[in-house]
């Protein structure tokens, strides 16, 4: 975008606040606070602004990514199917030891005990909501013993060096100030051999966002500007903090068209429990839904990193 069209996006954006004091307020003050936990305090129990029910719909899934839409047709089948592929690029099973950086509501982590049979999940998160409901989701499953969630940063983990098997992070690490600081963590607390995974949000290879929108809308999110790198450079970094057997993988093409469809119907008034997606091989091929990834914060590609301590 260059500078005429940034400010008439956001002449646009302006008009549309200031006939609505509230939404001008609260876009304010997660522009001012610029992190992760105010967002997530502000989309609630769902991924999609504006659908927030309060947690009065006790069968609600909560998950909290795109998903993976390749054979998916419904929204939680998708963030289900997205949760095993990061899996499987971890290599989980079980008697693993696992940290989950950015849990959410926990979602992935049931999935993953019941699946992948792991021994144990420690969950960080910096958001208190999430932590609150998810804790009383697992305790819900009986649980307790076998996923630990904790209130604390993925760029300071409070374990000691060399004692999980492997570290996940499901569209996440794009929040964690900074993407590097978590790498050297994970290292550090991964045991030889261990292995990080990651699915990820950032540029498409070669493109670099810049402009006043991209800018608010990483403030908005809180994404710290330094995390707007694309895989090449995300892999160079990986190996710069010691990981080898960097293995990557995009999978944008069965993420953002499902994911642009579901957001349409949702938007239009449908019950989540009532969509089924619709994905053309146009869609598909045309990666759908990408260009309006490009106008806010340019993070066009979606990827499933794999790397791993010798």
């Amino acid at each position: 975008m260059g500078f005429l069209d940034d400010m008439r996006e956001l002449s646009s954006v302006s008009v549309g606040l200031l006939k609505n004091p509230g939404a001008f307020i609260r876009e304010f003050a997660l522009l001012i606070r610029n992190d992760p936990e105010s967002y997530y305090d502000f989309l609630g129990d769902d991924v999609l602004e504006a659908q927030d029910s309060g947690f009065s719909k006790d069968q609600k899934p909560l998950w909290l990514n795109l998903g993976y839409w390749e054979m998916a047709r419904t929204y939680p089948e998708a963030c289900a199917d997205l949760a095993r592929r990061l899996a499987r690029a971890a290599r989980l099973g079980e008697g693993d030891v696992v940290l989950d950086a950015g849990f959410g509501f926990g979602e992935q982590d049931l999935l993953w005990v019941q699946e992948f049979d792991v021994a144990r999940i420690i969950g960080v998160n910096v958001t208190q909501l999430h932590v609150d409901v998810a804790r009383k989701r697992v305790e819900a499953r009986g649980l307790s013993d076998r996923i630990d969630l904790r209130l604390a940063s993925a760029t300071d983990i409070p374990l000691e060096a060399g004692s999980v098997d492997k570290v996940v992070a499901l569209e996440s690490a794009f929040h964690f100030p900074t993407r590097e600081d978590f790498f050297r963590e994970a290292f550090r607390i991964l045991k030889p051999g261990g292995r990080l995974a990651t699915a990820d949000c950032m540029p498409w290879v070669g493109e670099k966002p810049t402009g006043l929108i991209n800018w608010l809308g990483w403030r908005r999110w809180g994404v710290p500007q330094e995390n707007i790198y694309d895989r090449e450079v995300y892999q160079q970094k990986l190996e710069a903090h010691g990981f080898v057997d960097v293995e990557v993988e995009s999978i944008r093409h069965h993420v953002f068209p499902g994911m642009h469809r579901y957001a349409e119907k949702r938007h239009s008034g449908v019950e989540m429990d009532r969509i089924e997606v619709e994905i053309s091989p146009q869609d598909v091929e045309n990666v759908l839904g990408v260009e309006m990834w490009r106008k806010q914060g340019g993070l066009t590609d979606y990827v499933i990193f794999s790397a791993v301590k010798p």
